[in-house]
């Protein structure tokens, strides 16, 4: 049985967002384990020992129950520079624990710092992140995503993100592109520009 991730984001102790991450949890069982009950995820961290400093990936990977949970001390990835790359028939509706594809996609466009996958002429997303692109001062975040992300789902359900089809062949209409995940805030500062960034 293939495996599943959940990365947390843990900051001075404190596990965030985790209710997105247990809908997340939740979606997983209704459509590959019917019929059994999710763990919940909260009550898991009870007897570990959560770093109390500092920034952490919280790596969980689980089937029916929880396999392993470790603390792995955050890092961001540093990127400038992206290439849009066809998805092909690679699936990952659900976050699955085995992230080769991306590294393998990854390797193969090692001229830049990230890739933005597309299918069918639509932006989906990268290999670490949702992505936000902004136009006329509104952010917008493909409709339909490689894979439904605990911070996209938020950021849509504070109306700080409207959903709708990015087309490549209308990248140059968008300024900017923001990487969204559980470290990575939408925020302007923080993002590229679309016409220097994305190669």
């Amino acid at each position: 049985m293939f495996s599943f991730l959940e990365t947390i984001c843990v900051e001075n102790g404190a596990l965030k967002y985790m209710n997105y991450h247990q809908k997340r949890v939740n979606n997983t069982f209704d459509s590959i384990y019917s019929g059994i009950a999710p763990f919940d995820l909260k009550k898991a961290f009870n007897n570990q020992n959560i770093p109390s400093m500092g920034m952490y990936r919280a790596r969980v990977i689980y089937e029916e129950q929880i396999k392993s949970i470790e603390f792995i001390p955050y890092q961001e990835k540093k990127i400038a520079s992206l290439r849009v790359v066809n998805t092909g028939e690679f699936d990952y509706g659900f976050k699955w624990a085995d992230r080769s594809y991306f590294e393998h996609t990854l390797t193969e466009n090692n001229e830049v710092d990230e890739v933005i996958f597309e299918l069918d002429g639509k932006i989906q997303d990268c290999t670490i992140a949702n992505l936000a692109f902004l136009k006329d001062g509104i952010w917008y975040t493909p409709k339909n995503p490689m894979h439904w992300g605990t911070t996209r789902a938020r950021l849509i359900d504070e109306n700080k993100i409207q959903e709708t089809d990015i087309l490549v062949d209308e990248l140059p209409t968008y300024t900017h592109i923001c990487l969204i995940n559980v470290f990575r805030e939408l925020s302007l500062v923080k993002s590229l520009s679309v016409s220097a960034a994305i190669l």
